[in-house]
């Protein structure tokens, strides 16, 4: 994922520059290879926005996207809104004949994801998914660690993510007003890496979630659940959005089991890429493991893997046909709260 494979910069429109959009769009501005040619946005704010902090002239700052796709010209568009809105604006750029990078989640549900990748086929365009937890050091460094075999065969693993979000966001922000606020914005970034890190899918999930009276959330920030890996691996996973508990990292702690020993993954609060992975080996003494080091990090290493899908016409790691096994374990653990029972995922 090198420059020297393709020197082209892949043009880029931005639709979504109000909140979390606005960091995307600064990402984007600045990217090696990445030519931001235009964003959109319904928000006056937002646009006024653009022009004042991203430098962008009237001729690149629009209210629409039909007004953006007939007078700029791009390569791909980078949808940053919300997810309800995922599979309207994404089939629009796909029918425009562009690639599209899309935040997490890839759809609000299964069937407007599956036609998100239809569509894509079709049109015979990329369609790629930001999971950015998986462009983070820790995550790669444990994906070569237990994929190489080192820990022996996986035997169990357990996820705890922690955190005090009771006023992280303003009062009126959406995520204090949504059903299952952990599960679908944050839940969504483990079960991914549950995937990438041991290189097995979900087959079975057991969940249950619970409210916290002392929130702002109006529905409910904690839960936990029991997952069946596909080879019959146990999993538990417990994730907290108002916790009076130490926090962990966004990242959460990690404990894989194998036949040869434990790996740990903890730390790493002031910063995702910092995490501490130790190894406790049945023989020997344990060791604190060498990380890798990432050419591209975090929403910017999501970046440059989409633009190198797109400029070399290989196969993007998060590409949507891939990914919706991941919103496949979101949706079925929504469904097994909401069921008060265990989902069997196809």
């Amino acid at each position: 994922m090198t420059d020297t494979v393709d020197a082209r910069p892949l043009r880029v429109i931005q639709i979504g520059i109000g909140g979390f959009g606005s960091s995307w769009a600064e990402i984007a501005r600045k990217a090696e290879g990445i030519t931001l040619v235009a964003v959109v946005d319904p928000s006056p704010v937002a646009r006024e926005w653009a022009h004042a902090a991203l430098g962008l002239g009237g001729d690149q700052i629009f209210a629409s996207i039909d007004d953006a796709l007939n007078i700029v010209e791009c390569d791909a568009i980078l949808v940053i809104t919300p997810p309800i809105t995922h599979h309207a604006v994404a089939t629009q750029a796909l029918m425009a004949g562009k690639h599209v990078l899309i935040e997490k989640p890839l759809a609000a549900t299964m069937p407007e994801a599956e036609e998100l990748i239809e569509t894509a086929k079709r049109q015979n365009r990329m369609l790629v998914v930001s999971q950015n937890y998986r462009f983070r050091s820790p995550a790669r460094t444990i994906q070569r660690f237990v994929g190489g075999g080192e820990i022996g065969s996986l035997l169990a693993v357990k996820v705890t993510c922690r955190r005090d979000t009771r006023s992280l966001w303003p009062v009126d922000n959406f995520r204090y007003q949504m059903q299952h606020p952990y599960i679908i914005d944050m839940a969504i970034h483990h079960f991914d890496l549950i995937r990438a890190l041991t290189g097995r899918n979900v087959a079975r999930i057991d969940a249950r979630s619970w409210c916290v009276p002392d929130s702002p959330y109006v529905h409910e920030p904690a839960m936990a659940a029991v997952i069946d890996l596909e080879d019959g691996v146990p999993l538990t996973y417990e994730g907290d959005w108002a916790t009076s508990e130490p926090e962990t990292s966004w990242n959460g702690d990690w404990t894989f089991v194998g036949q040869h020993g434990r790996l740990l993954w903890s730390r790493g609060i002031d910063g995702p890429q910092k995490g501490h992975i130790r190894f406790f080996p049945r023989e020997g003494n344990p060791y604190e493991v060498d990380q890798d080091v990432l050419p591209f990090a975090d929403r910017l290493g999501s970046l440059q893997a989409f633009r190198h899908a797109v400029l070399t016409g290989e196969s993007a790691e998060t590409r949507a046909a891939d990914n919706i096994l991941s919103l496949a374990v979101v949706i079925g653990c929504v469904d097994s709260v909401e069921q008060r029972a265990p989902i069997t995922l196809a």
